[in-house]
């Protein structure tokens, strides 16, 4: 045989091996905890994608596994005392797909992509209940200014994460200088 006839079966051998590496390394379902702030602990919450796949979990903090790749998740949460609460969550992009992209091409993105292996959930969700009644007007503004200071961090982490990311794709260091 010739080289490049060798060569190009064993990367044929090496690609096929890679194809679907985030359905091999991460698969197609993943945990998602949620959780409810501020006294909330025990509600009921129901979570639904754009599928009609359906969970449950029976009482906060909880772990549910959901199927990946369906879409936005929404988890409503329930319990006597609270307002209920809504939330949707969007999936993001799974980092285990590039290795498709760079070692894999094309055949693995598909399959990824086919079987929800490339999109992924936070791993745990937050869910703010607000008390149906407040037992003082401090106990209101308390709620109110912890739900604005995590609501701040979360945007805060948010920016910090897509900051790094910019740096990282154009090259420029993420770390201080001098």
């Amino acid at each position: 045989m010739k080289i490049t006839q060798i060569s190009s079966i064993a990367f044929l051998i090496v690609s096929l091996m890679v194809t679907g590496c985030a359905s091999m390394t991460k698969g197609t379902t993943q945990s998602l905890t949620v959780e409810t702030k501020h006294d909330a602990d025990g509600a009921r919450c129901e979570l639904s994608d754009s599928k009609s796949g359906k969970w449950h979990i029976p009482d906060t903090p909880g772990t549910v596994q959901v199927k990946k790749g369906d879409g936005p998740m929404t988890i409503v949460c329930s319990k006597e005392g609270y307002e209920t609460a809504e939330l949707v969550v969007e999936e993001n992009f799974a980092g285990a797909t590039l290795g498709n992209i760079l070692l894999g091409g094309g055949i693995g993105v598909i399959i990824d992509a086919s079987t929800g292996a490339a999109q992924e959930y936070p791993e745990q969700v937050v869910i703010w209940m607000k008390p149906t009644q407040w037992q003082s007007d401090e106990q209101r503004v308390e709620w109110e200014t912890a739900k604005k200071d995590y609501e701040a961090e979360l945007e805060a982490a948010r920016i910090a994460r897509d900051e790094a990311m910019q740096q990282k794709n154009s090259g420029q260091p993420t770390g201080p200088t001098g």
